[in-house]
């Protein structure tokens, strides 16, 4: 079998103009089934969003599609805090979060179940990132640009202040909206080969 490196010149699924990709064309014509690898290369975190909100029907669509993530054990334990209340989100930034948030309209609390006899590997944060990474690959392709964020305040407070059950963890906090014009595409850091170690881990490269 032969595979074939991502390019970013070959690739038809986002147009671009010089090195930024043109993000509106998604918007305009969703392609929920781009190729995988076109979904995973163009993906690019976004913190800035057209003030057109998403419809809740499509966050829904989202998150049910989101869920087919994997999971320890299979549990399938995820909950999801949808917030839209401006007095809400603004409240968050407030009390500490990453400052971009103040100017966003919509965004999701990730929690999991943290009933785990997995402490040591912490199963519920696990799983609950492969949802939040499988949430944004979903939503790159149909326009949708989302934001990881983890700078927020602790964990009791934002507990407390969404009314969440003990049993469940907040994960993080994902934010989201369609996307404007175009994006940057900023190229990866390190090369395949700073990345493998065979066999055992090599702390002088």
């Amino acid at each position: 079998m032969q595979l074939k490196d991502f390019s970013l010149e070959t690739q038809t699924t986002i147009p671009l103009k010089e090195k930024s990709m043109k993000t509106d064309a998604l918007v305009q014509n969703p392609n929920p089934m781009m190729p995988l690898l076109d979904a995973v290369c163009t993906r690019r975190t976004s913190r800035s969003y057209d003030p057109k909100p998403v419809p809740y029907e499509v966050f829904s669509w989202l998150v049910k599609h989101a869920s087919h993530a994997p999971s320890a054990c299979n549990e399938q334990k995820w909950k999801v805090v949808y917030i839209d209340d401006p007095k809400a989100i603004y409240d968050l930034y407030e009390r500490g979060s990453a400052s971009f948030i103040k100017n966003v309209k919509q965004c999701f609390i990730v929690c999991y179940n943290n009933q785990t006899d997995n402490i040591e590997w912490k199963d519920h944060i696990q799983t609950g990132a492969a949802f939040i990474n499988t949430f944004s690959l979903l939503a790159h392709s149909i326009g949708i640009g989302s934001c990881w964020v983890g700078h927020l305040p602790n964990k009791s407070e934002v507990q407390k202040v969404f009314n969440i059950h003990s049993r469940y963890e907040p994960i993080a906090l994902v934010t989201f909206g369609y996307y404007r014009a175009q994006m940057r595409m900023l190229e990866r850091k390190k090369d395949i080969n700073q990345l493998i170690f065979n066999n055992k881990f090599d702390s002088t490269n």
